[in-house]
Order: structure tokens, then C-alpha cells, then sequence
């Protein structure tokens, strides 16, 4: 067979281009796979030109990893210090975070308030030593931190098991949402916990928050799953447990003094509170939207005000009132005034059936109380009486025989006519006894008499 020596060229360019197509390809598909690997890249996530700092802002290649300045939008103060005041990729960061300790060459020395807000992807941060100062609510709907570090060195923030603190360990800065555990105790040297500290808190079922805490701050347990809560003496800033959908059992001890604004606001679980007697302020939506039907206020409150109690709201945010929502109270008292109160320069006006405790005996009203039993039966109205306790009004006099049947035996009359009815009895008895007993013997003699 003869070779045709003009195909080897053709055959040639033929490859060549082949090997060219195929390059192209593998270049498409290393491109596609880095686009997609970037984007639960932690240095990188959204994969975008990230302009960070107005005057930092700048492009950067697909594949180069961000500068820190990027990732903040942050200010330099008069002092020549770093202030952060937002975490860019927020929304789609993942994994661990380590706040730089500079940026454009000056050490970060404030982060500022929900500076780091909803970043629901960071699982653990890192605080540098050069904080000296921190905003509220700075990690407020991080969902899945499970620990807060801070580096060695600091002199103002601590990090004691994965929860965050500041000024010597007095103020309790910010507990993680997805930290283990049901239950936390706060230790002795706090007496403030800062605004949204607990907020959205996944594991927390049960919390005391002792006497040596004098504030809670606003959103500090809001929208977490948190169940029951004892506040022994705390002044409660607005907002502090709105929105906790699982909050059944609520104890406000002796010395709580003031609950401020929508604290218990959109609590649909919680359906009993017993208000202590130092209460003095109750602020506007207080316990709005909640599961209560009826409350009591305690004659020592001087000011509630408007939707505090009674009132549901909707979808659209308006707020209805609850018919026939019931408050007990003292005459002259906030709690009556708050029944009928309107303001028509806001356009509401309270309708309230009011329950005058006056009126009613001590003794009934703590029995009828479910909030006062820690026994359900009881609750029911199966109330157990206890010695000594029953007021000496609700004890009928007279013995025992008066006591079991009063109403029978209390005639006078009655009671001879059957003393000489039973008198008659007996003797009767008796005298067909003796008439019995004789018979036998009077029967003999007339048999006798027959058979002479």
C-alpha cells in the first residue's frame, strides 16, 4: 500500500488542535472548581470584590486571599486605634475567626456595637489583647458559637470556659449561643449582664440570676429557648426575654423593682406570674402577647403603663386586647386605675373586669391562686387545708355533734318529740316481753284442768 506522505500534516494540525481544545477544558474546569471551592472559603466567602475600609477598598483576585482590612469596616480614631464596627461577610462566613490585632497598622482597640450580628457561620472567635473596649450586643445571633477566646494579656476582657467578661469579671459580656449545657451559673463577682449576652441561646433551659446582679440589660435572653428563669432582685431593662417562645415558669423574687419596656413581650408559653410586693414600675408591653389570662398587681406599683398587661398582638404587629383579661387589686390602687385607663390622644381605652381583693377573704384568694401552689390538684381547686390556717370567721361553732349534723338535729322541739317517742318504745317493749315470758305457763294449767 502506498503512504500518502501530504496526510501527515494534516494529521498534525489536526492533534495540535486537539491538544489545544483539550487544555481549554482542563483550564474551564479548574476555574469552575476554584469559583465553587471559594465560596466556603473562610478567608474569602461571598467571592466578590470586597471593598472593606472606604479608604482600603481595592480588587482582589479569585484566588488571593483577603487582606484583614477587607473583611472590616472599621474607623481610626483621634487616638491613632483601630475601632471595628462591622464583619463583612457576615452572612456567609463558616468555621473559627481571629480578629486581627491591627489594621492599616494600628492596633484594633474597640469593637463596636452588633458588630458581628447574625453571623451565624462562626463556630469560635479569638479577641486580641489590644481590646480595650467593647459595644453591646456584639454577637447577637451567632448561632453556632460555641466559644469565645481572648488573648493572653488583656487587661480589660477575660474569657473564663468559653464565656466572655469584662472590667475584672464584674460585667458579663456575652455567652455563646450554641455552648453546651442546660443550665449556667453566674458567678458571684458579676452585677451586670450586658445587652444580648444570652440572646438566641440554644442549649439554656434553666437560669437563676442571683441578688449580686443589679441589672439586666435589654435583648440579654431574647429569642433564646431558655424555659424557666428566677430573678432575685435585678432592675430588668426592656426587651431582656421578648420573644422566648418556650418560657413557661417565671419567678420574680422579692426586690425586683422595675420591668421596663416589652420585657416579656411575645412569650406565648407563659401563662402565670406572680408579681413581687417591692414591684414598683411596669413598663409599656411588658408582658404583651404572652399566655397570661389574668394577673394580679400588688398595691405597691404606682405606675403601668399602656398594653403592660392584657393585650395580644397579630401578624401586622397591632395590638388587641384580651376579652375578659381579669386583674385583682386593691381599690385605688395603679392596678384599678390601669382597668379603665385611656389616652385619647393615642387613641386606647382599657376594659378590664377588676377583682377588689378587699372584698375577698385572704385566706381564698391565696388558696384559688394557682400561682401561689406548687401542687396542680391544688391548682384545680382541690385546696388542702392546713391547721392553723383557716381564719376563725370560716369556723362553724358548737361540738361535734353540731358540727356533723346541724341542720337535722338544730330544733329543739324535734329533739324532745324523739326523746319521748323512743321512751314509749321501750316500754312498750318491755311489757310485750313479760306478756311473752307468762304465756307458756298459762297454757299448761288450762291442759291440766282438760284432763280432770
Amino acid at each position: 500500500m502506498k503512504k500518502n506522505k501530504k496526510f501527515y500534516p494534516i494529521l498534525a494540525v489536526c492533534l495540535a488542535m486537539l491538544c489545544h481544545l483539550n487544555l481549554n477544558l482542563n483550564v474551564i474546569s479548574v476555574s469552575a472548581e476554584g469559583e465553587e471551592n471559594s465560596v466556603s472559603d473562610p478567608a474569602n466567602p461571598d467571592n466578590s470584590e470586597n471593598p472593606g475600609n472606604s479608604e482600603n477598598s481595592g480588587e482582589t483576585s479569585a484566588t488571593e486571599a483577603p487582606k484583614p482590612e477587607e473583611l472590616y469596616r472599621f474607623e481610626i480614631n483621634t487616638a491613632g486605634r483601630a475601632e471595628i464596627y462591622d464583619f463583612i461577610p457576615s452572612e456567609t462566613y463558616k468555621g473559627a475567626l481571629e480578629i486581627p490585632t491591627q489594621l492599616d497598622g494600628c492596633d484594633v482597640g474597640y469593637i463596636g456595637n452588633a458588630a458581628f450580628m447574625n453571623a451565624a457561620g462562626i463556630t469560635e472567635i479569638t479577641i486580641p489583647a489590644t481590646v480595650t473596649d467593647i459595644g453591646n450586643s456584639v454577637f447577637l445571633g451567632c448561632t453556632s458559637l460555641k466559644k469565645i477566646n481572648v488573648q493572653s494579656g488583656s487587661t480589660y476582657l477575660s474569657s473564663v470556659d468559653g464565656v466572655l467578661y469584662a472590667d475584672e469579671g464584674k460585667f458579663l459580656v456575652a455567652y455563646p449561643a450554641a455552648k453546651d449545657g442546660d443550665t449556667y451559673q453566674i458567678p458571684e463577682i458579676v452585677d451586670e449582664i450586658a445587652p444580648g449576652c444570652f440572646g438566641f441561646s440554644q442549649n439554656l433551659k434553666e437560669m437563676t440570676i442571683p441578688a449580686h446582679v443589679v441589672y439586666v440589660d435589654s435583648w440579654c435572653f431574647a429569642y433564646s429557648l431558655i424555659e424557666k428563669v428566677s430573678i432575685a432582685s435585678a432592675n430588668i431593662d426592656e426587651y431582656a426575654f421578648a420573644y422566648c417562645d418556650k418560657l413557661t415558669g417565671l419567678e420574680l423574687q422579692s426586690g425586683v423593682e422595675t420591668i421596663s419596656d416589652a420585657v416579656f413581650s411575645n412569650c406565648p408559653a407563659l401563662e402565670h406570674v406572680t408579681l413581687p410586693d417591692t414591684l414598683s414600675t411596669v413598663g409599656q408591653y411588658a408582658f404583651c402577647a404572652t399566655g397570661m389570662k389574668e394577673i394580679t398587681i400588688p398595691a405597691n406599683v404606682n405606675d403601668i403603663s399602656y398594653g403592660a398587661f392584657g393585650y395580644d398582638q397579630d401578624a401586622n404587629g397591632n395590638l388587641n386586647p384580651i376579652s375578659d383579661f381579669i386583674i385583682s387589686g386593691y381599690p385605688g390602687t395603679a392596678g384599678q386605675t390601669y382597668c379603665t385607663e385611656e389616652d385619647a390622644e393615642n387613641d386606647y381605652k382599657n376594659d378590664f373586669v377588676f377583682v377588689d381583693l378587699s372584698e375577698v377573704p385572704e385566706s381564698k384568694t391565696e388558696s384559688d391562686n394557682p400561682e401561689n401552689s406548687d401542687n396542680p390538684e391544688q391548682a384545680d381547686g382541690n385546696d388542702e387545708i392546713i391547721p392553723g390556717e383557716m381564719d376563725s370567721e370560716e369556723i362553724p361553732e358548737g361540738n361535734l355533734e353540731d358540727l356533723i349534723g346541724v341542720e337535722v338535729k338544730g330544733n329543739q322541739f324535734l329533739r324532745i318529740l324523739l326523746a319521748t317517742v323512743g321512751g314509749i318504745a321501750i316500754i312498750l317493749a318491755i311489757a310485750l316481753v313479760i306478756i311473752i315470758l307468762k304465756k307458756p305457763k298459762h297454757g299448761k294449767n288450762r291442759k291440766n284442768q282438760d284432763e280432770d
